[in-house]
């Protein structure tokens, strides 16, 4: 009886040790990265170059920006399917609307209530060459 149950915590052991931080583990993070329009969506300016890596250092914490994160897995991107996946500027879960609104989750919202970082459309969408 000792012996089944010996064995039984040694598997148990490693099984916690080998697959449990395999399953909690998420995708790394991109460094840096270029935010483009979906697919489909036609944009008026320049892709913007987005140094990911430095607002992760920043806000430890992903749901900052990706508020429909939920702490576990991977976090998809502002254009995934029932995020901001809508093209019109004037719906409430506009593409444009996740960079550009006056939120604090949004990058124009964020730079401006923090008083740090681009403000204008030049210093983030080059001009196109």
């Amino acid at each position: 009886m000792k012996k089944v149950l010996l064995i039984s915590l040694v598997a148990a052991a490693l099984v916690c040790a080998f697959a449990l931080p395999n399953l909690s583990a998420a995708t790394k993070a991109p460094g840096d990265m270029v935010l483009k329009a979906p697919e489909g969506m036609k944009a008026k300016k320049s892709p913007v170059a987005f140094p990911h890596g430095k607002h992760e250092t920043m806000f430890k914490d992903c749901k900052v920006c990706h508020h429909q994160y939920s702490g576990s897995g991977d976090v998809k991107g502002c254009a995934a399917a029932g995020c901001h996946d809508k093209a019109s500027k004037k719906e409430k879960m506009a593409f444009y609307k996740a960079f550009h609104s006056k939120d604090k989750r949004s990058c124009v919202g964020c730079h401006k209530a923090e008083k740090k970082g681009p403000k204008s459309c030049k210093q983030c969408h080059p001009k196109k060459k």
